[in-house]
């Protein structure tokens, strides 16, 4: 609904069709059409000509002058069109013809927009109850009679479009208003209700619910009710309301009004929920608020609208003012009742962000006051205790930090709030790193809740600190522990990655590569379990020990028989240990894989020359 187009008077709707058509001549009529058509077709030039054709062919037609008056204005020929009204006034009472004084009322609404001339034609469009006549003419000759002072006039007709139209937005918008504009905050509330009560309200115009907060807080001898604004803002946010309405409404609104800063705050709220940030500060920076709950507002407003990362310190000005509103009974109420913001900027989490933000500053003692007081306003809150003990913490008293944590961390954990424990306990870590009891308490409530990704982490993390200091072995532990985790989940990509991070540990450890290769035999990874049994063979091999290599190439051909790399490594394990027989068993199973392979044939010659050999020096 765009208020600003409902009243204006410089584009005049065009009679059609005109009546009386039968009694004109044939090239009369033939005329009319040819100006109808034009008008159809938008080409009004043309229609004026064909028109005055008309008036000259049928000079006593008055319909065809109402015609041609009318595409005179159209095109901008104002002063044409008030002479040719006078003389169809003159004219008709000639000819004692009235049929036509409806036509005639609008043309001087038109050609003189005087309070009188556009009052007449909106009376008569409310009378006839005319929906293409009751826009523009009433709400032109509201704002008429409004601009020349005569407001008890604009009150009544406002109220009689009203009572013709009762589910018309634009019409109840424009009794609001000009109720507001003589004073009569009640008669506006009561106009609403009726206009909720008489349709489906939210459905035909949801902009009302804006103009109905809008009262709330307007009338400055009542106690604004601030709560009004909640499901508009959570409309604007959802895109269930349309924000370029709202607006409208307070652009039509908001100027008629002495004193609108509350109404200010409103559309800052409004503007700021529907994401229009530059708007809302600069409403939020417009006003002067002047009791706990503006103050308030404006200053989440503001804080949520401007917040840099540069701005620390004027963020925590705008925050400690907003956390002492919040100590009022009122400014709770707001604050704890409504979806003004999102999320809710209550005492707590108002309080909680303002000590981040010192805590981030390193002002500890500011810091703590604030979550002390939260402290004593929600005693058992594991968030604020959390935070408190973390900042008592940093700033020197770790040990009673940790003390209250601990405390805390067990009672979640009696009460199976496994969940919160894990929230603790990681507090607890920040404050002592290094502290593996702590991290395993984090695994175990992990898995009881089915947190398996961070117990994992929590493991490796272990795992990484052990190895740091030193204590290799032990650092498998909780790397083992992972590795069961992510097998019994089937996390097979997160498998593979621990074992590689275990046998980085110690690459030469046989025993770390072994682990792995049973791993995945167990679950099927039969390409990762190879990869890990050509290490172990290399490495073997490299600390002359031929026994764990061959045994790690019968794994390899028990894994993949048909793989030829492996026969070939086996057949030379085994004949640099003189097992030449097993060695030539060995070959004769590759030349059944590969029996044109010359290479097959010539290794079997070779190791039968060195089996002679070991015999004849035997």
């Amino acid at each position: 609904m765009e208020f600003a187009e409902a009243a204006r008077m410089d584009r005049m709707p065009l009679w059609s069709p005109l009546p009386g058509v039968d009694s004109l001549s044939a090239d009369a009529r033939a005329r009319l059409r040819e100006s109808d058509n034009d008008i159809r077709q938008e080409r009004l030039e043309s229609a004026l000509d064909a028109s005055m054709a008309v008036n000259a062919i049928a000079p006593e037609y008055i319909p065809g002058f109402i015609r041609t008056t009318e595409l005179l204005f159209a095109t901008h020929r104002r002063d044409r069109a008030r002479t040719l009204t006078h003389t169809i006034v003159s004219h008709q009472e000639t000819l004692r013809e009235d049929r036509f004084e409806l036509q005639l009322a609008k043309l001087f609404a038109h050609v003189n927009p005087s309070p009188e001339n556009t009052l007449r034609v909106a009376w008569a469009a409310i009378e006839r109850n005319d929906p293409k006549l009751i826009a523009p003419y009433v709400p032109a000759a509201i704002d008429s009679l409004v601009s020349h002072g005569r407001t008890e006039e604009a009150v009544d007709l406002a109220e009689s479009w009203r009572d013709a139209q009762p589910d018309k937005p634009l019409a109840i918008a424009y009794l609001v208003r000009e109720y507001l504009r003589d004073g009569r905050t009640s008669d506006c509330q009561q106009a609403m209700r009726d206009f909720r009560d008489s349709c489906d309200a939210d459905r035909i115009w949801p902009e009302n619910l804006a103009l109905t907060a809008f009262l709330a807080v307007f009338d400055m001898d009542q106690a604004p009710n601030w709560l009004v604004a909640g499901p508009v803002c959570k409309g604007l946010r959802d895109q269930t309301l349309d924000y370029r309405g709202v607006a409208a409404v307070m652009e039509f609104i908001v100027p008629i009004l002495d004193d609108p800063h509350r109404t200010l705050i409103l559309a800052g709220l409004f503007a700021a929920a529907a994401g229009d940030h530059s708007e809302a500060e600069g409403l939020f920076q417009t006003v002067e608020p002047q009791d706990r709950v503006e103050s308030y507002l404006t200053g989440i407003g503001l804080e949520r609208i401007a917040r840099t990362p540069s701005d620390d310190m004027s963020r925590i000005r705008t925050l400690s003012e907003v956390f002492k509103t919040l100590g009022d009974p009122s400014v709770l109420q707001v604050a704890d009742s409504s979806d003004i913001f999102e999320p809710p900027a209550t005492r707590k989490s108002v309080g909680l962000e303002l000590a981040n933000i010192l805590k981030d500053q390193e002002q500890y003692p500011e810091a703590l006051e604030i979550l002390g007081a939260l402290a004593g306003e929600y005693p058992n809150d594991s968030e604020i205790l959390r935070s408190r003990a973390e900042i008592m913490g940093r700033s020197g008293s770790k040990a009673d930090a940790l003390r209250e944590l601990d405390q805390l961390a067990t009672q979640h954990e009696d009460r199976r709030n496994y969940s919160a424990a894990v929230g603790i306990l990681e507090t607890m870590v920040k404050l002592t790193p290094g502290n593996i009891s702590l991290r395993n308490r984090i695994v175990d409530n992990c898995v009881k809740v089915g947190h398996f990704s961070k117990a994992i982490d929590q493991l490796v993390m272990q795992g990484r600190l052990l190895h740091r200091a030193g204590k290799v072995q032990d650092a498998e532990i909780p790397l083992h522990r992972a590795i069961e985790i992510a097998s019994m989940t089937g996390e097979w990509e997160t498998v593979t990655k621990l074992h590689r991070l275990l046998i980085s540990f110690d690459p030469n450890a046989t025993r770390l590569r072994h682990a792995a290769v049973t791993t995945y035999v167990q679950h099927g990874l039969t390409d990762a379990a190879l990869t890990q049994l050509r290490e172990i063979a290399r490495i073997a091999q490299k600390n002359g020990d031929p026994d764990e290599a061959i045994a790690a190439s019968h794994q390899m051909i028990a894994l993949n028989p048909n793989d030829p790399q492996s026969y070939h490594q086996l057949g030379e394990l085994l004949a640099s240990i003189q097992e030449y027989g097993q060695a030539d068993r060995v070959y004769r199973r590759l030349a059944a894989l590969a029996p044109d392979d010359p290479a097959v044939k010539a290794k079997r010659s070779a190791i039968a020359a060195m089996a002679r050999d070991s015999k004849r020096s035997g």
